[in-house]
């Protein structure tokens, strides 16, 4: 299948949506919205199968519209627009905060650690590092808590699993600031997730997961692939310990259709959660457009 990109396959299918039953546009009173809820692993958190990835909007006015249509999870990290992502999702969430479940990220990074996080003196530098961008994130949010914290970018195993950045998660964790851990990652030799899945330690892993095994940055253009059925037996073990897993990078191999279907993102985005280990599906959305494709296939007319 040739691959086009997002925007190219919205201007050719809106008629397809419309087809599905769906206006895209119609206001939320004329249509009734559904989404399955899932349990978010052992965390005891109901999320919404399909999550509105923030970090393309600087819209208010869209986050509110994925939130109408029944999205009640919310990705956004420290370092998407220098912090200003979360003070986006911050002002949309101050009147329904405990509706919201708020996923963000946080950066550590080998190159900051002077140490090179060694002994007492690494220790306290990472909780330092980890201690201010907890507490800036807090303050972008404009809440006391965030439902899910990673780690973002999780590549050097020694740092994910490094004691004192455990240490600082859980304590977090004990004090209700953080109400689970975990982390995203793009190691495609799958160490870091299995490394948990024998350990046990993360509560929520974030990971690329599409139909084709690959995806292409749609931005960037930077591509990776990865080993399918290792990743499909690794992520089901984390599901059946109660490991929470949230897919990305699931429209990034481009549209998919099965036989006599469409061609379609959403469909996409259906082939991963038809998958059980599959909590929720992480999807960067910048337009109405793009919200209304793959709401066509929750949206029931009253």
């Amino acid at each position: 299948m040739k691959k086009i990109s997002r925007k190219e396959f919205l201007r050719k299918s809106g008629a397809g949506i419309a087809a599905l039953g769906f206006m895209p546009g119609v206001s939320a009173s004329d249509q009734k919205f559904e989404i399955p809820r899932r349990e978010l692993g052992n965390t005891g958190i109901m999320v919404s199968e399909l999550c509105f990835g923030a970090s393309r909007t600087r819209d208010e006015g869209l986050i509110r519209y994925a939130i109408d249509r029944g999205m009640n999870i919310l990705d956004t990290g420290r370092a998407y627009a220098n912090g200003n992502n979360e003070k986006l999702v911050g002002k949309v969430i101050k009147d329904n905060r405990g509706d919201i479940i708020v996923q963000s990220k946080m950066y550590l990074e080998e190159s900051e650690l002077n140490s090179g996080g060694k002994g007492k003196k690494g220790a306290a530098e990472i909780k330092d590092i980890l201690s201010v961008r907890l507490e800036q994130s807090l303050e972008a949010l404009d809440t006391d808590y965030i439902d899910i914290m990673l780690y973002h970018s999780a590549e050097i195993e020694e740092l994910v699993y490094h004691e004192a950045v455990m240490k600082f998660y859980d304590e977090q964790k004990s004090k209700g600031v953080i109400r689970a851990t975990g982390f995203s990652s793009h190691d495609y030799e799958l160490n870091i997730l299995k490394r948990n899945n024998r350990e046990k330690f993360w509560d929520v892993i974030m990971h690329p997961f599409n139909y084709s095994g690959s995806f292409i940055h749609s931005l960037s253009g930077w591509s990776a692939k990865w080993d399918q059925e290792v990743l499909i037996s690794e992520l089901t073990e984390a599901a059946r310990q109660g490991t929470a897993i949230i897919a990305m990078k699931s429209c990034s191999a481009g549209p998919f259709a099965e036989e006599g279907e469409m061609a379609s993102y959403a469909n996409s985005v259906k082939w991963v959660l038809g998958h059980s280990f599959i909590c929720s599906a992480a999807v960067a959305m910048a337009s109405f457009e793009q919200v209304d494709e793959h709401m066509a296939f929750y949206a029931k007319a009253f």
